[in-house]
């Protein structure tokens, strides 16, 4: 963040720069399903990408972890963060998580939801 101020006796101006930290990461799916209104939704046997983000303002970096297991990261410029993780049988119903940060800060904020498959053997 950039901040300005104007000194009106010496008549200039003087910058200063404050590290921002991340926004508070959102987890998002493309669709939803009625059995679990509040989880992410992805399709067995497809990339993790084509229906979940994670998206972070100010975010440099990110992990995402599913069921526990850290999966690879398409790191963003735009703050939104995919996987191309391949979704399993057994990657129903078990927590997604998305931390990310930036170089300004320590501060590494999270967000969890469960990960609702479709096309399961449990369903």
């Amino acid at each position: 963040m950039l901040t300005y101020s104007y000194d009106t006796i010496q008549k200039h101006f003087t910058l200063s720069m404050f590290p921002v930290p991340p926004g508070k990461p959102i987890l998002s799916s493309t669709n939803t399903v009625p059995e679990c209104p509040d989880c992410l939704m992805a399709v067995r046997g497809e990339r993790l990408d084509a229906y979940v983000t994670c998206t972070a303002s100010d975010a440099t970096r990110a992990n995402i972890t599913v069921g526990g297991k850290e999966v690879q990261v398409q790191h963003s410029t735009t703050g939104v963060f995919m996987s191309s993780y391949i979704v399993t049988d057994d990657d129903h119903m078990v927590d997604v998580t998305c931390s990310v940060g930036n170089d300004d800060v320590d501060t590494v904020l999270e967000t969890t939801r469960k990960l609702f498959v479709a096309g399961t053997n449990w369903i």
